[in-house]
């Protein structure tokens, strides 16, 4: 049963709240461009077990984790898991039409910030192309953490089998 809250967080005028500025992405935007963003965002509180987002939907949002625990499922399968504030959930989805790949269930008690994308129509084209330009230099460098991951995982689960790479 999903209990998972969902709230505007209250933000004064010209301030960043702290844990925004801890999030890697948005330290490369400028403070304007952070302010327009979190006019547009919510919070969500979810209880261990709500799902976050389920795999096969279509919803293009970004999600930053600020607190919490959170599986990541694939058909059925724990495929992994993230926790630590400002991890990046759901680009994948971002670069996919919007399709989840997978779904993301709260571990224990969670808190995300969720990014929707109409603050874009709010943007002068000056930030809007910083702000394509910083999400997408971000996308890649994550993506290539993660690949690295993968592969020395792969590697190793290679070798424990007597298997070659080729």
């Amino acid at each position: 049963m999903d209990l998972m809250k969902e709230y505007r967080p209250d933000i004064r005028p010209g301030t960043i709240p702290e844990p925004v500025t801890q999030i890697p992405f948005f330290q490369s935007l400028s403070q304007s461009t952070v302010q327009h963003i979190l006019a547009h965002t919510t919070i969500l509180d979810c209880e261990p077990g709500d799902h976050i987002v389920e795999e096969g939907d279509t919803d293009s949002t970004l999600l930053f984790l600020l607190k919490g625990k959170v599986r990541v499922v694939k058909d059925g399968t724990l495929i992994g898991a993230t926790w630590g504030a400002g991890q990046l959930l759901g680009e994948v989805a971002l670069l996919t039409d919007g399709i989840r790949s997978a779904s993301l269930v709260a571990e224990n008690h969670v808190y995300c910030l969720r990014m929707q994308s109409g603050f874009l129509d709010e943007l002068s084209d000056v930030e809007r192309s910083a702000y394509y330009a910083s999400l997408y230099c971000f996308l890649a460098k994550l993506l290539a953490e993660r690949l690295d991951e993968t592969t020395v995982k792969l590697a190793k689960a290679e070798q424990m089998l007597g298997h070659t790479i080729h």
